[in-house]
């Protein structure tokens, strides 16, 4: 009996079921307010590799049509779930026939890529960083920001990424030039939305601040090719 017990206690704790199933039913059953309940709880379970690829296969079935909050829902919980065992099919969604044309879905992507920092997903994040949409790109900025514990390769790579859409926008939105109107009234939109997980972002890979963007391009003119410190996780 003894050692039974002792059995016990030293086995892990069992992954929860997969509540996925039950997300869809409620979404069948015309309940998407239970649903969101259900998917933030879902979000709970760290690295439940069933669940995010029971999510991705939810987020490519387009039937029962489902609420923007739902699959904004989706993505914050493949997010927190955090595993790299599904990069390879959150990439794939990008190429999905509708979710390709919805910048709602591509901003949840690149939101759900940054919760794992799998490094096999920097590479479509900076290609995300070009997105024709402002949001898509700030989600991809802010996703960046999660590799802060990453190789020091991995972060000067997404810092580099990220100043490159951020100092340019600056510089547009605060040129005089009265030939530039129309592409300075564009940068001032677009900087609304990506100044701040711009700013959050080059922070957290540096483990540094500095007062404004030029300042930022003359820190990592100093910086990019020494050693960065290590941050500790």
């Amino acid at each position: 009996m003894a050692c039974l017990l002792l059995i016990l206690l030293l086995a892990p704790d069992p992954k929860p079921e997969s509540q996925v199933p039950e997300v869809a039913q409620l979404l069948k059953d015309g309940k998407p307010d239970k649903a969101l309940i259900l998917l933030r709880e879902i979000g709970a379970h760290k690295k439940n590799h069933q669940e995010a690829a029971d999510l991705i296969k939810l987020v490519r079935s387009s039937r029962p049509k489902r609420p923007p909050e739902v699959d904004e829902a989706i993505f914050l919980a493949l997010r927190d779930i955090g595993s790299r065992k599904v990069t390879s099919k959150l990439i794939a969604l990008f190429k999905h026939r509708t979710l390709k044309k919805d910048p709602r879905a591509r901003a949840g992507i690149c939101l759900a890529l940054g919760g794992a920092a799998d490094p096999k997903a920097v590479d479509e994040l900076c290609d995300r960083m070009r997105d024709p949409d402002d949001h898509v790109i700030a989600a991809a900025i802010e996703a960046a920001g999660s590799y802060r514990y990453a190789k020091e390769s991995i972060r000067k790579e997404l810092f580099e990424t990220v100043l490159g859409v951020y100092v340019p926008t600056w510089n547009m939105k605060e040129s005089i030039n009265p030939e530039h109107k129309t592409a300075r009234q564009r940068a001032e939109r677009k900087w609304e939305v990506i100044v701040k997980p711009s700013e959050k972002t080059l922070r957290l890979l540096s483990n540094t601040t500095q007062e404004d963007p030029p300042a930022w391009r003359r820190w990592w003119n100093k910086k990019k090719k020494k050693k960065w410190a290590e941050i500790e996780n």
